[in-house]
């Protein structure tokens, strides 16, 4: 009787160490396992100069950086030359997205040429930069010997009321003005005149012509003979 008693209270005994109350009371707390999540970067160093964009401080050579075609044929046949000057608007990737003709070079298709070849150049090294603006100029200039190009006479030129021949001042401004490609004789007369780049009314381009034919030059010479000769003239508004 007394054995049975005692295997009674052993039975009661494991009854109340095998209870969820109990296992939770003794249970010891896991560590947390953390699982990173699938995909996810590990921290490393990132070079700062790849996140700070870079102040553009840089001389702009559109020369160089951009893939300019060679002089056009007809430019060299007629001797046009002059200078293409141009605002550009470099984006964040250091490339050309957009351009201005501040001053056109005289003629048409010396300023096509290089406006179709600059968009979309990496003007700047590859990286990030602050969008910035600038302006650069891309001289059309040829070698034929020394030549004295024709040069205006500007009294003989008819007077016009809406319009007038750019001087020096006009370099100052951003106005493109109206542009004529003029070619003259070996005695200095017009020969033609053409509009290269023209305004809104077509009353002022024809204006523009009007006094680009009256007008007289000094003829060009070459090693001392006179030559018919390409050049151009800027109007702008009175």
């Amino acid at each position: 009787m007394r054995q049975f008693s005692r295997a009674v209270l052993l039975w009661m005994l494991l009854q109340t160490l095998m209870s969820p109350a109990a296992i939770a009371r003794d249970a010891v707390p896991a560590e947390p396992v953390v699982v990173p999540a699938s995909g996810a970067a590990s921290a490393t160093n990132v070079n700062a100069d790849s996140v700070t964009p870079k102040i553009n401080d840089m001389k702009i050579d559109i020369a160089t950086a951009c893939a300019i075609p060679t002089y056009p044929e007809a430019a060299l046949r007629y001797g046009i030359q002059g200078d293409t000057v141009l605002k550009l608007m470099i984006d964040e990737s250091g490339k050309i997205k957009a351009f201005q003709l501040v001053r056109s070079s005289g003629w048409k298709m010396l300023d096509l040429t290089v406006m179709n070849a600059i968009i979309g150049c990496q003007i700047l090294p590859e990286g990030r930069w602050v969008p910035s603006e600038t302006y650069t100029a891309y001289r059309w200039k040829f070698d034929q010997g020394y030549t004295s190009p024709a040069v205006l006479e500007a009294k003989t030129c008819k007077s016009s009321d809406k319009l007038r021949i750019a001087d020096d001042r006009d370099n100052k401004n951003n106005d493109a003005g109206i542009v004529v490609g003029i070619y003259t004789s070996e005695t200095g007369k017009v020969l033609d005149a053409k509009v290269q780049w023209g305004s809104d009314d077509e009353q002022l381009d024809q204006e523009s012509l009007r006094i680009a034919r009256s007008c007289e030059f000094m003829p060009a010479e070459r090693s001392g003979k006179r030559i018919r000769n390409a050049g151009s003239l800027r109007f702008v508004a009175k």
